[in-house]
């Protein structure tokens, strides 16, 4: 079977929903043959290159999306991997939503639309809804990564074949080498904290649905603030170091160029903060699980799929009092409450969302709608 797979988030993109279409297309391509076809300037436009069991193309974009739509359908229309392709599948972003749905139905081929994170949640308020809520309507099948999207999609009554694909990781990719300690431990070093001083990493690209403003002001009403300094890994609003300095809260910053930099800035910290007020199923819960790092976090989105208060320190989003008790607690914990969170969540990662089971959601997908299209 051949699949074509469209997304603006792809290697070389960085980011968690590149990260994860990456390892999704990776694991399918061991049953399927995948032609990705990537909105992106980052290659010469249509430049195709052959990858084991399928293609990679970069779709060129332009300021005008129609345009980069109608560019995009004219290469397509008569290319023969299309012709002889079984599905298109429209992975997140805004230009998916916009033009992969009619592309497939003008060429007649069954199309899977994968809901993330903001695809959804910016659409459904915005002037693109109208965009929306045509793909949810005409689309073959919907795959939410968070169960939270499922049923929201699903009260709609625009679509009644909605899936839940969440989010996986292989632990064999994020096991700890000693080079990644060594580079931890300098890395520590060169902060010149306390003894008593406790990291929390604040991780990823750091949008305002990722609530940091939310969590900085109650930071600063915890007891924790005495002890505290953050460590951003990733992407920061100049306006979020400006409340940083202005609440006078100790903070480094700093943007890995390598996994092994992302590894080691990830083991400088005692715990990782998800503050988000909205949000997909974030990466970050599965990486910091695979190093055994200590997780508070909102129950927003599809983060309560996988933590609950058993194996992380979770909290109401936008509650200021329950966020408080989360940052108490944590403060107070022993090392062995924390080994045990630790313990539970990777416990419960390995048990429900394995690349295995996250492969195998979309091949029962695919199998469903290539079945049931071509029967018609």
């Amino acid at each position: 079977m051949r699949i074509i797979w469209f997304t603006e988030n792809y290697p070389p993109n960085k980011g968690g929903m590149s990260r994860s279409c990456d390892r999704i297309v990776a694991n399918l391509r061991q049953h399927y043959t995948v032609d990705v076809f990537h909105f992106t300037n980052k290659f010469p436009a249509f430049k195709t290159e052959s990858h084991d069991n399928g293609s990679y193309t970069s779709v060129p974009v332009f300021e005008d999306s129609s345009h980069t739509l109608n560019m995009l359908w004219a290469f397509i229309k008569a290319h023969p991997s299309i012709k002889e392709s079984a599905a298109f599948t429209a992975f997140g972003s805004h230009l998916c939503l916009k033009g992969i749905t009619l592309m497939a139905n003008w060429l007649q081929k069954p199309v899977l639309i994968c809901f993330r994170g903001n695809d959804f949640d910016n659409a459904i308020f915005s002037q693109k809804k109208q965009d929306l809520l045509y793909t949810i309507s005409n689309a073959n099948a919907i795959a939410c990564v968070t169960s939270e999207k499922q049923e929201r999609i699903q009260l709609m009554k625009l679509n009644d074949q909605v899936y839940f694909t969440p989010n996986s990781i292989d632990f064999k990719q994020w096991e700890i080498l000693k080079a990644d300690r060594v580079l931890a431990n300098s890395l520590k070093a060169q902060l010149q904290l306390a003894e008593t001083t406790k990291v929390i990493g604040l991780i990823g690209f750091l949008k305002q649905k990722k609530g940091i403003d939310f969590f900085i002001k109650t930071l600063k009403k915890s007891q924790l603030l005495k002890t505290v300094h953050l460590h951003i890994v990733g992407e920061i609003e100049p306006h979020i170091e400006h409340e940083l300095i202005q609440f006078k809260i100790p903070y480094s910053k700093t943007l890995p160029t390598s996994k092994t930099e992302l590894i080691s800035n990830y083991l400088v910290c005692d715990a990782v903060a998800i503050p988000s007020i909205y949000d997909g199923m974030p990466n970050v819960i599965f990486e910091a699980a695979a190093l055994e790092i200590p997780i508070i976090a909102s129950n927003a989105g599809g983060i309560p799929d996988i933590l609950d208060h058993n194996n992380a320190f979770l909290f109401n989003a936008l509650s200021e009092i329950t966020l408080l008790k989360a940052l108490a607690n944590f403060d107070k914990a022993s090392k062995e409450e924390l080994t045990t969170k630790c313990n539970n969540l990777k416990q419960t990662i390995k048990l429900s969302f394995t690349t295995t089971q996250e492969t195998k959601n979309y091949i029962d997908i695919f199998n469903k709608i290539t079945a049931t299209h071509y029967e018609i």
